[in-house]
């Protein structure tokens, strides 16, 4: 189990998690509270045991995003307008440089992010994980996305300034 899932889960842990170290004791963390409740596993309830495993990495990594707080960033306002990234661009850009712009979000913005955009959480879902408001929860999916929005268009570039 552990060969055929490690890779996996530890992509998941990097994607909450920016410490390598840590991120590969989640992966252990994982296995072993797999192991313990490998009674609970069912398919045609839980999904694969890849998305089980999966599921038990993000909560495990929200944990301890909650309980080191690191899910609050300093508060600032939203841009006046968001950068917009033209979308036939944004397909080019490799998956592997868009994970890395993600993972170079403050980890507030980043759990956030994955868990609504990548995970399927709910605001109110998100809210309960982290022990914060839906209101902070969308404002931190907001900030995350025009942060993200903003590297892309810096590294490059975007519609708007190439019709100039």
């Amino acid at each position: 189990m552990y060969e055929t899932y490690a890779g996996r889960v530890l992509a998941v842990c990097r994607r909450y998690v920016r410490d390598p170290d840590r991120a590969r004791d989640l992966v252990h963390d994982t296995f072993l509270k797999a192991w313990a409740s490998l009674d609970r596993f069912h398919p045609w309830r839980t999904g694969s045991l890849g998305a089980w495993l999966s599921q038990i990495a993000v909560h495990l990594a929200v944990d301890e995003l909650r309980r080191q707080q690191h899910f609050m960033q300093p508060s600032g306002n939203l841009p006046d307008e968001e950068v917009s990234v033209d979308t036939e661009r944004l397909q080019q850009i490799p998956v592997e440089e868009l994970i890395d712009l993600i993972a170079s979000l403050p980890e507030g913005y980043r759990a956030v992010f994955n868990l609504f955009c990548l995970d399927g959480c709910s605001h109110r879902e998100i809210a309960q994980m982290l022990g914060i408001s839906e209101k902070t929860s969308q404002t931190q999916y907001l900030k995350a996305r025009h942060k993200l929005a903003a590297m892309i268009a810096a590294k490059y570039g975007n519609h708007d300034t190439e019709k100039r």
